[in-house]
């Protein structure tokens, strides 16, 4: 394709035409607003992908042409071949944001004039003066000779700085050429023990066969790649390296460049990374050992602690039994009283103890995991609230086709628990209102919730509200033991899942819990109480 002259007069905007490889366009707007500012009249076309490259060049002529190095669709190796078929004489010049310094070297061994950055653009406009005025300046030959010395100038820079190992050998004998101080620092060879020597006569390459193997699939297939060798250092050590190969084609010439990079250091961060694992794992065992050991510990003794209180708590009723009987006619009003508080107390203890025992079954019992309706359940329970205080009238909105899996009888006793606590905190409410439903999230197990418009709660108190015992409220204004929310947290933790609750204070409650129960092929499965 024959060049155009070049409009270079002082003072003058210099016409420039640029074929432009690249996939953003904020970034084609850069190129083309940098170069406009230093000076140049800008005619250009952007293209990502290789037709639109080969239509540009077949139907029109180029000053130079600027590649991206990656793009989704399309290279600038692959552009660099389709420039080196389609317009040999046209400067090709690498605009990359970040691209390994070995590539480089390859691409601008293979052709590429130069390697401007992105975050350095306006070092393209010196770069493309310069190449405009060795066009005008030299005819086509010295041209190509400037350019093969600029060319090898810019390699050789790269070649000697870079910080990975490289070899270059010829791909017909397998004899090496060039190999860079990184490479002679690294495996502590001279320079004299590699040129001229084939690959597998190298003393850092001691499995000889292997070496010739992969020479071979080299020549084959042009590329291989080895994530983890050892190679062989001057004084006996083994060295690990990450070794990858290309085959180029240079001035018709077929060569191999081979990219050696320590990965020492990379291994030694593995490992321990692996071994910080392994000791991880180690004492999460232990960790849950100790833990399933401390709550069977806990289970026992608040079980025999429950059944033991029984019995003098059945001696005190009958000493105030027989003191009432033996005595009744002689006490005082305020003996009476006295008597009448001792037995409400008792009971009150034996609610509790009875409470803490059920407690205490709620881990020991073992479990299905089946199908619930939940909506069922909750219609059952609704109506039993109804039938036990039909004095009152309360709205419940209840979701229909709830369904879980896990086991029935527990998932009841969270909902009964649940929906008793809604009742009794909505019972200063003229228009109480309860709802059960559910809320979905992608990735995630169903979301259930209980919602009431009763007292409510402090949320700085939250944390207490599944603990045994623990109450935000004071006995004379809602009754309780203090222990359902606490065997339904268990139960559901029993389940695998999660419970929680948001309030606020005489505005209502929201309880929120999902289950995790174990993947088996949809059928129900017995599981133990150490599960």
């Amino acid at each position: 394709m024959k060049k155009p002259k070049i409009n270079v007069e002082k003072n003058a905007k210099r016409s420039l035409r640029i074929l432009i490889v690249e996939d953003s366009k904020s970034d084609v707007n850069l190129l083309v607003d940098t170069l406009t500012v230093g000076g140049f009249d800008v005619i250009y076309e952007a293209v990502d992908d290789a037709q639109a490259m080969r239509t540009a060049l077949q139907h029109k002529e180029w000053d130079v042409i600027t590649s991206d190095h990656a793009m989704p669709r399309f290279s600038g190796p692959a552009a660099l071949n389709i420039k080196l078929e389609l317009a040999p004489n046209v400067p090709f010049i690498i605009v990359s944001g970040e691209i390994d310094l070995n590539l480089a070297v390859g691409l601008i061994k293979g052709g590429a004039v130069d390697y401007v950055q992105k975050t350095e653009l306006v070092r393209l406009i010196p770069v493309i003066e310069r190449l405009l005025h060795d066009e005008e300046a030299r005819d086509e030959k010295q041209l190509g000779d400037l350019a093969l010395v600029a060319s090898e100038a810019r390699y050789r820079r790269l070649f000697e700085t870079a910080q990975d190992g490289i070899l270059i050998v010829d791909a017909v004998t397998g004899q090496i050429e060039d190999v860079n101080p990184f490479l002679l620092d690294l495996l502590g060879f001279s320079k004299q023990e590699y040129l001229g020597k084939k690959l597998w006569e190298v003393a850092a390459f001691k499995d000889s066969e292997a070496s010739k193997s992969a020479f071979l699939e080299l020549q084959n297939r042009g590329y291989i790649r080895y994530d983890n060798i050892p190679l062989h250092a001057s004084d006996g050590r083994a060295v690990d390296v990450e070794f990858v190969s290309n085959v180029y084609d240079v001035e018709g010439k077929r060569v191999i460049q081979c990219n050696i990079r320590d990965i020492r250091l990379r291994k030694e961060i593995e490992d321990q990374a692996r071994k910080f694992n392994i000791d991880l794992e180690r004492r999460v065992l232990v960790r849950t050992a100790q833990v399933d050991a401390l709550n069977k510990e806990l289970e026992t003794f608040n079980y025999s602690v429950s059944h033991d209180l029984q019995a003098p708590l059945r001696r005190i009723t009958g000493f105030v039994a027989a003191l009432e009987n033996a005595c009744g006619d002689t006490l005082t009003a305020k003996g009476r009283d006295l008597l009448l508080e001792i037995r409400a107390s008792t009971e009150h203890m034996t609610t509790l103890i009875k409470a803490l025992l059920k407690l205490s079954s709620t881990w020991d019992t073992e479990f299905q995991w089946v199908p619930t309706d939940l909506s069922s359940l909750v219609h059952i329970i609704a109506t039993e609230l109804r039938q036990a205080d039909p004095s009152r009238h309360v709205e419940f909105v209840i979701a229909e086709g709830l369904w879980a899996a896990g086991d029935a009888a527990m998932i009841r006793v969270v909902l009964e628990n649940l929906l008793e606590n809604a009742w009794k905190f909505t019972r200063r409410r003229s228009a109480a209102r309860i709802e059960v439903g559910v809320q979905h999230t992608a990735n995630k197990p169903p979301t259930y919730f209980v919602r009431d418009n009763g007292a409510g709660f402090d949320m700085e108190y939250a944390d207490r509200l599944f603990g045994a015992f623990q109450r935000l409220h004071g006995e004379d204004e809602f009754p309780g033991t203090g222990i359902g929310l606490a065997s339904v947290q268990r139960i559901i933790h029993r389940h695998g899942g999660h419970i929680w609750a948001e309030g606020a204070v005489d505005k209502g409650a929201t309880f929120y819990f999902d289950l995790e129960p174990p993947h088996h092929n949809g059928a129900a499965r017995v599981v133990s109480p150490a599960a």
